[in-house]
């Protein structure tokens, strides 16, 4: 009888120890005491260093508002650059908690690999970066052409339907990252190079600002989500980033931004109540400051504002806002009330 007690205690003892490891939450981020965003700094608009050493970029932004919600500051976090084919290492052994840079998804990587979508961030066009564009007048004159793609990645398949739809016999040359399609790009491997506008942009202000026979054509191949990736074993994490996420494009909706951030007083929707922390439960049960979204309207501004900041009006960039507006005004998000 003994014997019987013992073994049910040590098996509910494991079963428990196991239960904590399967869904850590944010204990692992809140011991270390920082937040570690991984990020593509190939492309200065999700995250690069100005000149005095401050980091700049839409992924910094969304990072620093996590880094709010988590610890009550937005200085506790670290970006870390991170390569497509490491993505999935990287979260599972701690390297990074969450992965920005216009990580995109297949179906075939989230069945194979141990990381999930927490949250769409936003919606990017996909382009080509072209050689020897001086004569190019459309697609029609890159028939045949060699494309740069990361492969197993939805870039694949948009530039094969691309391709098809228009006849054009695009050959694919697939490469297990950004990097190494960059790179082969580099070296003249091939005609074209196809990814994210913010990406594409990035390495053609690097390396071909001054060379007229390199430039990105206008076509667009196809929309594609642009996610925050987070480890597939930690559920808790990925509700938390999603509705932060959506914190940041509600208050949009909401009219609170960085100048209205402080008068925010007197709320009686009760999704407002909620999500700017006046009654605290419902970001309580998720483990993060009720009253973060304050904060960080304070100092990254809501969705609009890092977007525009970062891709929009007031980047270098200049893209247009397009499906990055709500359903209401003609676009693709659909925040949901905090509830």
């Amino acid at each position: 009888m003994k014997l019987r007690s013992f073994v049910t205690a040590v098996f509910c003892c494991l079963w428990a120890a196991e239960a904590m490891a399967v869904d850590p939450g944010l204990r692992y981020i809140q011991a270390r005491g920082r937040l570690l965003c991984g990020t593509n700094t190939d492309a200065p608009a999700y995250a690069a260093k100005d000149e005095n050493g401050m980091w700049k970029g839409f992924d910094v932004d969304m990072c620093q508002a996590i880094s709010i919600a988590i610890f009550g500051a937005p200085d506790k976090y670290e970006m870390v650059d991170v390569r497509t084919d490491q993505i999935a290492k990287y979260l599972k052994s701690g390297r990074i908690d969450v992965m920005m840079g216009g990580s995109s998804l297949a179906a075939s990587a989230e069945a194979r690999s141990k990381f999930a979508p927490a949250a769409i961030l936003y919606y990017d066009k996909q382009v080509f970066l072209a050689r020897k564009a001086q004569g190019a007048k459309s697609m029609e004159d890159y028939r045949f052409a060699n494309v740069c793609v990361v492969n197993e990645s939805n870039d694949t398949n948009n530039v094969e339907e691309f391709s098809a739809r228009y006849n054009l016999g695009l050959k694919i040359i697939p490469f297990n990252s950004e990097l190494r399609a960059k790179q082969a790009f580099l070296l003249n491997r091939c005609d074209l190079m196809v990814g994210n506008r913010a990406y594409i942009h990035g390495v053609w202000n690097e390396h071909f600002a001054e060379n007229p026979d390199v430039k990105m054509i206008p076509e667009d191949v196809a929309i594609k989500p642009v996610y925050i990736l987070v480890d597939k074993d930690n559920p808790k994490l990925q509700a938390t980033i999603r509705w932060v996420v959506n914190a940041l494009q509600m208050a949009e909706m909401y009219g609170m931004n960085m100048k209205t951030a402080s008068i925010q007083i007197g709320l009686k929707n009760t999704s407002q109540r909620n999500l700017m922390g006046e009654d605290p439960k419902l970001w309580n049960s998720f483990g993060i400051k009720p009253k973060w979204l304050k904060t960080a309207l304070s100092k990254v501004g809501n969705f609009g504002e890092i977007y525009e900041r970062n891709f929009g009006k007031y980047s270098e960039l200049k893209f247009d806002r397009g499906d990055n507006k709500y359903l209401k005004d003609g676009g693709l998000l659909s925040p949901q009330p905090f509830l």
